[in-house]
């Protein structure tokens, strides 16, 4: 809090000094004010060498041009050449020096040193690089040997009219501009310009660095003309001295930059501002530790005592305690918005926190509804399969009969029932495909028309964009189905329906994001009713399995779990907006996929074996009642049958039976003390092709799949009939391609 305190003071004197922030803004305008023109006047001098250098470049191409036209120079010998060469000598002024030399890298010709001629610079690298160019090149700056003129090699690359390199023509060209610049920092004492290359090489400096001045590989202005070839800088010299410098790229090669720099004296720039700055300065202290005693009790009246109860209310929102509020009335000072922000987002994280609260609670019944419907399976099959075997067993027209069908038809029923449960608990397994949502909305508003009746009004309205989905289509009409039919129930004297889709962008801090939705693009199915609605009380539990507020008899309270579940399973999201004598409304988040994601294509499935009644079959099943009826039911059917109860009693069986024994392996997934995947990965670890058909109260995910993927493998849903198991082992047996298996009444 201290800390605040002396931020709000300071804040608040500086508020009350604004003739001080004027003057010190006065001071610093004044300041670069004369940094600008001591930066223009280095400026217009490195301009006006740069320039000159580019224009003496210019004139040297030109110059080049025009004598590489010259019949003695293109193809004369080198006595005529030699002869043009002294007769230009006394011509030309903008070049220092020409050379000539032959495509075999022999130069002949020269205006300066012909007694040093001829010479081979045939292994020369700039030679070598000359005969892939076609255009004039820089070389490296050089200092003349007679009397250390600075000179810019220009080389003309010479080619006949085939095109074929010819040789080369060279000028090292002279520095004219130079000398004008010297005489205008001549009027100004302490200047210096300097010539220098990138890494740190002196070409050229004036006045001269004397022996007690710092190397140049030390001068700042190195580091600057290293990091931009253009710039100015505020910097000591070599020589100690102070300095404002500008500088620029020179023409030159391209691996050899070199830079010109000025340095103006600083001394006369910014004297009279620091005197200025210096008297300001201390005036401001004075007047500014008058201002500390208002400034104490300013803040601690104005803000401090505010920011303490937002401090608290913050420490206690971090402790946990989400229903705390500051207790502040708003108002529209920035202590006010931000206390009632503060009111604001705990009232959100309190919210954010029951809808946590909500999904843990439908996770962690989804657990128990899955093991649940997995056990419950176990029991159905064994009803299942006994009643078919009581039923089997009796002639058609016996009493019993009729008892054991009753008996069947509610096993059936209970299967639909554990197949809503698996489907809340994601225990499902879905086949998704590319879809158009619009188009099946399209093909179920018929269907769903049928259902509703006569007194709803059904809507359905597609405001798609891009609508294609990656979805199971039956689960996801299912999905419609129920939420249709709650609307329908929830409008017993009639109303309205309206089945929408549209696309969403979920930002952060939009509604959808602080229910759940992940921020991106999704596609949004609502379906919205002008029924009764729900209370907060009954919204809380709606898709708790189940629960219902239907009358004992009309309802299981599945719908909605299976609603959630299903989209769940689609990694989507799903809101519930409702109000008594309002309505619903049941948003859908599902997420668009492109067209390049249609799944693959199955392949062709291989042709049917004939199947043999009499094959030998392992059963490996830990429940005993499910044990004995698949058992049974396999030797009714001809089958020869050894069991066991778990993977660990198959391994002891097959110590006394040779695994080529057996034709099929009818294996539960879960079971104590080695699971049906891990059984079978050791069966086939000595015979790959060995036929397999897993059996479960719901298709486990991992490590299912993985063994699914493999030949010779398919799966059998609980509960199942006999015809469904008998049908499973002949698409096995035969080797045939076939989706997984599961009892008709378990999908009504």
């Amino acid at each position: 809090m201290s800390s605040l305190r002396v931020r709000l003071m300071l804040l608040i004197a500086v508020v009350l000094v604004p003739s001080f922030a004027l003057l010190l803004a006065f001071v610093s305008r004044e300041r670069a004010m004369r940094l600008n023109v001591a930066q223009s006047a280095a400026f217009q001098l490195v301009d006006a060498g740069v320039a000159g250098q580019r224009e003496a470049v210019d004139d040297g191409v030109r110059l080049l041009r025009a004598f590489a036209m010259l019949p003695q120079i293109r193809t004369g010998n080198s006595v005529d050449c030699q002869r043009l060469m002294s007769t230009l000598r006394t011509l030309v002024e903008e070049a220092r020096s020409l050379t000539r030399t032959r495509a075999s890298g022999i130069q002949d010709c020269a205006t300066v040193g012909p007694e040093r001629l001829p010479r081979d610079v045939s292994s020369d690298a700039q030679f070598q690089d000359m005969r892939d160019k076609t255009e004039p090149t820089i070389g490296r700056y050089v200092s003349s040997a007679q009397d250390g003129e600075l000179l810019l090699p220009l080389n003309l690359p010479l080619r006949d009219s085939a095109g074929v390199f010819d040789g080369v023509l060279s000028a090292g060209l002279r520095m004219p501009w130079l000398a004008s610049i010297l005489r205008s920092l001549a009027e100004t004492p302490g200047a210096v310009l300097s010539i220098s290359t990138a890494d740190g090489v002196l070409l050229r400096q004036v006045p001269e660095p004397s022996a007690s001045d710092r190397p140049f590989t030390e001068h700042p202005l190195l580091v600057a003309m290293q990091q931009n070839s253009r710039g100015v800088l505020d910097a000591e010299g070599t020589d100690g001295q102070r300095r404002v410098w500008a500088y620029d790229q020179l023409s030159a090669a391209d691996d050899a930059p070199v830079f010109l720099s000025i340095g103006l004296p600083a001394r006369a720039v910014y004297s009279g501002v620091n005197r200025e700055v210096r008297l300001t300065a201390m005036l401001l202290v004075v007047w500014l530790a008058l201002l500390v005693g208002l400034a104490w009790w300013a803040t601690e009246r104005f803000v401090l005592r505010d920011v303490r109860a937002l401090l608290a209310a913050t420490e206690r929102v971090g402790a946990g305690d989400l229903s705390v509020r500051t207790g502040r009335p708003g108002g529209d000072d920035e202590l006010g918005r931000l206390a009632g922000s503060f009111d604001a987002m705990a009232a959100r994280l309190e919210e954010r926190e029951a809808r946590v609260a909500q999904a843990q609670k439908l996770e962690s019944i989804g657990q128990l509804a899955g093991g649940v419907a997995h056990d419950f399976n176990n029991l159905l099959t064994a009803i299942i399969g006994n009643a078919e075997l009581a039923r089997q067993a009796l002639a058609p027209v016996h009493p019993a009969r009729s008892d054991i069908d009753a008996t069947l038809e509610a096993a059936h029923r209970s299967a639909a029932l554990t197949q809503q449960l698996l489907t809340f608990a994601r225990h499902v397994e879905l086949s998704p495909r590319i879809v158009e949502v619009a188009d099946l909305l399209r093909g179920i508003s018929t269907l769903l028309q049928r259902v509703i009746g006569e007194q709803v009004t059904l809507r359905v309205r597609s405001a798609l964009t891009h609508g294609l989905a990656r979805l199971d289509t039956s689960a996801v009409e299912q999905v419609i189905v129920n939420l249709i039919v709650n609307a329908r129930d929830a409008m017993p004297a009639g109303g309205t329906i309206e089945l929408t889709a549209r696309n969403l962008t979920v930002e952060r801090g939009t509604e959808p994001h602080r229910q759940g939705v992940a921020e991106g693009e999704w596609i949004v199915i609502s379906v919205r009713d002008t029924g009764t609605g729900m209370s907060p009380e009954v919204l809380e539990h709606a898709f708790e399995p189940f629960f219902t507020t239907k009358p004992v008899g009309r309802g299981t309270g599945l719908g909605l779990a299976t609603v959630y579940g299903t989209v769940r399973q689609h990694d989507g999201h799903v809101t519930v907006h409702s109000a008594l004598d309002v309505g619903t409304t049941v948003s859908l988040y599902l997420r668009p996929a492109e067209q390049d994601q249609q799944a693959a294509t199955e392949v062709e499935a291989p042709a049917s074996t004939p199947v043999h009644r009499d094959a030998n079959v392992l059963l490996v099943e830990d429940e005993p009642a499910v044990r004995r009826v698949v058992s049974r039911l396999l030797l009714n059917a001809g089958y020869a049958v050894r069991e066991a109860s778990d993977g660990k009693a198959a391994l002891e069986l097959l110590e006394h039976h040779a695994l080529d024994e057996f034709d099929l392996v009818v294996t539960d997934v879960v079971m104590p003390h080695l699971s049906g995947p891990a059984l079978v990965e050791e069966l086939r670890a000595g015979r790959p092709t060995l036929p397999v058909l897993f059996m479960s109260g719901y298709r486990e995910p991992e490590p299912l799949d993985e063994a699914l993927a493999k030949p010779h493998t398919h799966f059998l849903a609980k509960p199942f009939t006999s015809a469904t198991l008998l049908e499973a082992v002949r698409h096995t047996l035969s080797g045939e391609r076939s989706d997984p298996l599961s009892a008709p009444s378990a999908k009504s």
